[in-house]
């Protein structure tokens, strides 16, 4: 296990060892809270993202790739093109620390 030092401001330095450990353990829980409600947005922000491009070419992204994208010879295609395949590498970023954020148990 990694262990990390940190300066305690002077007020939580003077309390015991004991609630020290657990004030650091419920702010790390309520960060970690905090940082999965973040990733829950950001998920869904990537999602809607897609799903406007999925609206426009009535595709599926991964079907808009193999079956239109080499036949269209237009600026905006190619532009959607590169905007959606940058929220589905956010979206997949996302879900990914989601998951490794969920395993997490602060204790």
């Amino acid at each position: 296990m990694r262990q990390m030092t940190i300066e305690l401001p002077d007020t939580l330095a003077e309390l015991p060892e004991r609630e020290q450990a657990l004030f650091v353990r419920a702010g790390l829980y309520e960060a970690g809270q905090a940082r999965i409600r973040q990733l829950e947005l950001e998920i869904a922000e990537a999602k809607a993202e897609m799903a406007h491009f999925e609206t426009r070419y009535g595709v599926a992204f991964a079907d808009f790739q193999a079956r239109i994208l080499p036949d269209l010879d237009t600026l905006q295609a190619h532009q959607d093109y590169n905007d959606c395949f940058f929220w589905e590498s956010v979206l997949a970023e996302k879900k990914s620390l989601l998951a490794k954020l969920q395993r997490i148990r602060v204790g």
